[in-house]
């Protein structure tokens, strides 16, 4: 995280995830009424933002042999791992919904860091590595000198911060319009920038322990 190369993707992650969060929740619909044009849009570049910089930051940490900002095979493959990790916590939303927020936000930051875990070494190589990493079987070989790690630093670390960022965007909508708004705002892009780098800065740390084994670029 204090590689100077990443100062350039922080400033980025401030910028757009505090802009796209703040749209959200100015524009989120009331309850009943259907996402306007404007809204869905926000969301969408908040979307592609988050991967294009993720991956950007990735490849810039191993030296990949792919275009840093290339929307390839690799950047697209990326995109559906995160898919698959927002189902994940989507689920866990559910299973903690019938409990209110003070559930269902732990609940659902736990089973989403859970399955990024999971997922993480074989998300980098997607990312990073030409040709493009489809079998998982390379990155899912010898868990134990990853997984485990992985996942306490994620809860120690990710997992709060994620929580804070949750409950900083539920004020954000209840704060909408008041004076309080835009500094609630500069917070939630703190705590989101930092939330990206530490996942990405795990993320990489065990996708390198994979590596040295494989030869890949890390």
């Amino acid at each position: 995280m204090a590689d100077p190369r990443w100062r350039p993707i922080a400033a980025l992650l401030f910028l757009f995830l505090g802009g796209t969060n703040a749209v959200l929740a100015l524009l989120r619909p009331e309850a009943g009424e259907k996402p306007g044009l404007h809204f869905a849009v926000a969301g969408l570049i908040r979307v592609l933002a988050l991967i294009a910089i993720s991956v950007a930051a990735l490849r810039i940490a191993t030296a990949s042999p792919r275009r840093t900002w290339m929307p390839d095979a690799g950047f697209w493959a990326y995109l559906l791992m995160g898919l698959a990790g927002l189902a994940a916590a989507f689920v866990g939303a559910l299973l903690g919904a019938p409990y209110g927020n003070a559930v269902r936000i732990p609940v659902t930051e736990v089973v989403g860091a859970a399955v990024g875990a999971l997922l993480a070494v074989w998300g980098v190589a997607l990312a990073v590595e030409r040709p493009l990493a489809l079998s998982p079987a390379p990155r899912f070989r010898n868990l134990a000198a990853w997984l485990p790690h992985l996942l306490l630093w994620s809860l120690l670390l990710v997992v709060p911060i994620a929580c804070l960022h949750a409950w900083l965007s539920l004020r954000l909508v209840q704060l909408s319009g008041s004076g309080s708004f835009w500094p609630l705002a500069l917070a939630d892009a703190l705590a989101s920038s930092l939330l990206v780098l530490l996942m990405l800065a795990l993320q990489l740390a065990a996708y390198r322990r994979v590596a040295r084994r494989t030869g890949a670029p890390r």
